[in-house]
Protein backbone atom coordinates (compact mmCIF):
# COMPACT_ATOMS: atom_id res chain seq x y z
CA UNK A 1 0.00 0.00 0.00
CA UNK A 2 2.68 2.45 0.71
CA UNK A 3 4.16 1.49 -2.04
CA UNK A 4 1.01 2.63 -4.15
CA UNK A 5 1.00 6.05 -2.60
CA UNK A 6 4.73 6.48 -3.03
CA UNK A 7 3.85 5.91 -6.63
CA UNK A 8 1.43 7.89 -7.12
CA UNK A 9 2.75 11.11 -5.46
CA UNK A 10 5.98 10.71 -7.41
CA UNK A 11 4.19 10.96 -10.65
CA UNK A 12 1.19 13.19 -9.88
CA UNK A 13 3.04 15.46 -6.91
CA UNK A 14 1.12 16.31 -3.32
CA UNK A 15 -2.51 17.03 -3.44
CA UNK A 16 -2.02 19.81 -1.03
CA UNK A 17 1.28 21.38 -2.71
CA UNK A 18 -0.80 21.42 -5.96
CA UNK A 19 -3.92 23.55 -3.97
CA UNK A 20 -1.27 25.42 -2.30
CA UNK A 21 0.73 26.60 -5.40
CA UNK A 22 -2.70 27.25 -7.25
CA UNK A 23 -3.51 30.11 -4.31
CA UNK A 24 0.17 30.84 -5.24
CA UNK A 25 -0.09 31.45 -8.80
CA UNK A 26 -3.43 33.20 -8.65
CA UNK A 27 -1.81 35.79 -6.25
CA UNK A 28 1.55 36.46 -7.90
CA UNK A 29 -0.81 36.76 -11.21
CA UNK A 30 -3.52 39.34 -9.63
CA UNK A 31 0.07 41.03 -7.53
CA UNK A 32 1.68 41.39 -10.58
CA UNK A 33 -0.69 42.30 -13.46
CA UNK A 34 -3.42 44.11 -11.08
CA UNK A 35 -6.33 42.28 -12.73
CA UNK A 36 -8.24 39.07 -12.05
CA UNK A 37 -7.54 35.78 -13.21
CA UNK A 38 -8.51 32.58 -13.16
CA UNK A 39 -6.30 29.15 -13.31
CA UNK A 40 -7.66 25.76 -15.10
CA UNK A 41 -6.71 22.58 -13.33
CA UNK A 42 -2.88 22.16 -12.01
CA UNK A 43 -0.45 19.67 -13.50
CA UNK A 44 2.44 17.77 -12.33
CA UNK A 45 5.51 17.42 -14.78
CA UNK A 46 7.19 14.33 -12.67
CA UNK A 47 10.37 15.02 -15.11
CA UNK A 48 11.19 18.21 -13.27
CA UNK A 49 9.04 17.86 -10.07
CA UNK A 50 7.16 21.27 -10.56
CA UNK A 51 3.61 22.82 -10.82
CA UNK A 52 2.29 24.43 -14.19
CA UNK A 53 -1.72 25.42 -14.91
CA UNK A 54 -3.46 27.41 -17.53
CA UNK A 55 -4.95 31.07 -16.66
CA UNK A 56 -7.22 33.44 -18.34
CA UNK A 57 -8.27 37.19 -17.30
CA UNK A 58 -10.98 36.49 -15.76
CA UNK A 59 -13.01 39.06 -18.38
CA UNK A 60 -11.52 37.17 -21.11
CA UNK A 61 -11.74 33.66 -21.29
CA UNK A 62 -10.25 33.00 -24.90
CA UNK A 63 -6.83 34.67 -23.52
CA UNK A 64 -5.17 31.53 -22.39
CA UNK A 65 -1.47 31.22 -20.81
CA UNK A 66 0.89 29.16 -19.18
CA UNK A 67 1.53 30.00 -15.55
CA UNK A 68 4.48 27.59 -13.37
CA UNK A 69 7.47 26.74 -12.04
CA UNK A 70 11.07 27.56 -13.52
CA UNK A 71 12.71 23.95 -13.55
CA UNK A 72 15.48 25.31 -12.40
CA UNK A 73 14.42 27.62 -10.00
CA UNK A 74 11.18 26.64 -8.80
CA UNK A 75 10.18 30.64 -9.54
CA UNK A 76 6.54 31.11 -10.53
CA UNK A 77 6.46 32.36 -14.55
CA UNK A 78 4.10 32.84 -16.71
CA UNK A 79 3.14 33.62 -20.58
CA UNK A 80 0.49 36.26 -20.24
CA UNK A 81 2.56 39.34 -21.69
CA UNK A 82 3.92 36.98 -24.62
CA UNK A 83 0.30 35.98 -25.45
CA UNK A 84 -1.42 39.17 -25.06
CA UNK A 85 1.67 40.72 -27.88
CA UNK A 86 0.56 37.88 -30.45
CA UNK A 87 -2.95 38.35 -29.84
CA UNK A 88 -2.46 42.17 -30.71
CA UNK A 89 0.01 41.18 -33.63
CA UNK A 90 -2.82 39.37 -35.10
CA UNK A 91 -1.26 36.12 -35.02
CA UNK A 92 -3.44 33.01 -33.52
Amino acid sequence: MIFLIGTYFLFFGLPWKSLALKKQFEVYLEDKYQIDFQLGKMDFDFIHRTYLSYAHPANDPTLIFYVGQDIESKEIQDLYPYEVNKRNAGRK
